[in-house]
């Protein structure tokens, strides 16, 4: 039987050889310019370790996979050889603080063991209905009041402890370089037009009504949104923009764009006449006109920006513009308007085309995080670690598309939603070691994969996953039995009631 040595990412090549290395044995660097950026190669031999990279990150995790080696083999390494590079470019985790505030120090443990893992970029999650988490000296009110809450209710927990918690810039600025040294990029998210209840709590003027609103105490899809009519509404997106990107230095910015109703759009004078104005077919067009305006704005200050897949249904998105879908299923009432759109040739598409494939072939770059292959704050009996493994890394409908579009198909991402999630051991358990699944998902190319070995290497890296990860449960927990199964999914029911999921079924029809 061939030898499992524990390494996670699985590498692209081992080659095991006789003896040990031990731990007293020298660390060497060597410069190699025909590596790819983040390939490396570890040669471990008898008289020590030399680490071969064409730059800062391969050498980084060149490092990793000697420190997780070290782990398990405390008193000396088998000698070997590994050759390894990353299959996708682009291999993201997701922390929502929106919902719920983590401190630094969380987010901290979490980015270090995302790192140990080889994952490169942090989706930061901090706006959305339920609060505003980051001090904004351009609109200061974001912060003293959309950060402010009275407490929250989901699902069946309700907590009547007053919050009001929010990241300075500095301990943005320190986070920034925290990830900078684990090669690390922040993709900051303001999810806009929709949930942005928490922005119009601060700025109620930027809404179609201009009514006062409460910071959200609960989940839902909210009908108050940004007015894409008023140019004050681009205004202050603008400015709050450039404060951001000041913070945040990398390449990308994501804007959101999921779950937004045109209730207030539909019957708003000043929307109504920019669709007038702008020639837009309707408002999900008005949503990728809004989109396309804040994008230049990015791309004038050296970002790419990426946005959730209903932000694509209208159908007239920039191409340079990345789609990140979660949902992809042509069924589900938010991907309706595909059937209702024309090809080049003025057909009609076809009702059972994804929005993922058509992005593709429209010439966009796509990103995967399917809820049912990455939402990792669902139950493990809903979202296993075998769906995130094993899932295809390619969308819907995409069968008669050409090998070098689905290039664009650039990476993907494990997502943790934290409305239920209110403390950081609940944060570690939940995720760890689901992210550790995608990252391998991401890293390993797809030939290699193989989720039987996965486990074994997994509940071997248990003691390496504890060190980063003191909140992270036991190897018995990531994969249930039925009788945890079953009592899994009826907690995660009960906080889903037959009400909210009516209501977002509703809400979705006016996305």
């Amino acid at each position: 039987m061939k030898k499992i040595v524990p390494i996670v990412p699985m590498p692209q090549k081992i080659t095991v050889c006789d003896g040990v290395c031990g731990n007293d044995n020298p660390l060497s660097w060597q410069e190699d310019a025909d590596l790819p950026n983040e390939g490396y190669i570890v040669q471990i031999t008898k008289k020590g370790v030399i680490i071969q990279a064409s730059g800062k990150a391969g050498f980084f995790y060149g490092q990793k996979t000697l420190e997780q080696l070290r782990c398990i083999y405390p008193n000396g390494i088998p000698c070997m050889k590994i050759e390894d590079a990353p299959a996708y470019p682009y291999r993201s985790f997701h922390i929502d603080t929106a919902r719920h505030y983590f401190p630094l120090d969380e987010l901290k443990r979490m980015i270090n063991a995302a790192a140990a893992f080889k994952l490169n970029h942090f989706h930061w999650h901090f706006s959305d209905d339920q609060g505003w988490r980051i001090e904004s000296m351009a609109y200061p009110l974001l912060h003293e009041l959309g950060a402010k809450r009275d407490g929250d209710f989901f699902g069946k927990t309700k907590n009547n402890r007053t919050e009001h918690l929010y990241y300075t810039q500095e301990e943005v600025k320190e986070l920034v370089h925290y990830c900078d040294e684990r090669h690390i990029e922040i993709v900051p998210e303001i999810d806009i037009p929709g949930h942005v209840t928490a922005i119009l709590a601060a700025y109620p003027h930027l809404s179609c009504t201009g009514k006062q609103l409460e910071v959200a105490t609960s989940a839902g899809i909210f009908p108050d949104i940004l007015c894409a009519g008023k140019e004050d509404v681009f205004a202050f997106l603008f400015e709050l923009l450039d404060e951001l990107c000041t913070l945040f230095p990398g390449k990308f910015f994501h804007l959101g764009g999921d779950e937004t109703p045109k209730t207030r759009w539909n019957a708003c004078p000043d929307c109504r006449q920019r669709m007038a104005a702008e020639s837009l077919a309707d408002s999900r067009a008005l949503q990728g006109y809004l989109t396309n305006r804040l994008a230049a704005h990015l791309r004038s200050r050296g970002k790419r920006t990426i946005v959730w897949n209903e932000a694509a249904l209208g159908d007239n998105l920039d191409t340079d513009i990345i789609i990140q879908l979660w949902n992809d299923d042509p069924k589900d009432p938010s991907l309706r308007a595909l059937s209702r759109q024309k090809d080049e040739n003025g057909k009609p598409t076809s009702p059972n085309q994804g929005i993922g494939s058509r992005m593709l072939r429209k010439g966009h770059e796509v990103l995967l995080s399917n809820m049912l292959s990455s939402y990792c704050d669902y139950p493990y009996s809903y979202v296993t670690l075998k769906n995130i493994y094993t899932w295809d890394m390619i969308p819907q409908k995409c069968e008669d598309i050409p090998k070098e579009v689905l290039t664009q198909v650039i990476g993907g991402e494990c997502l943790c939603w934290t409305e239920y999630i209110r403390d950081g051991v609940s944060l570690e358990r939940t995720a760890w070691p689901r992210y550790a699944a995608k990252a391998e998902a991401l890293w390993t190319a797809e030939g290699q994969k193989n989720f039987k070995n996965f486990k074994i290497r997994l509940k071997k890296l248990y003691p390496f996953m504890k060190e980063l990860l003191p909140g992270i449960g036991y190897p018995g927990s990531w994969f249930p039995n039925p009788i945890a199964s079953a009592k899994e999914m009826m907690v995660f029911a009960s906080n889903i009631s037959g009400n909210i999921r009516s209501e977002y079924a509703d809400a979705q029809d006016e996305v």
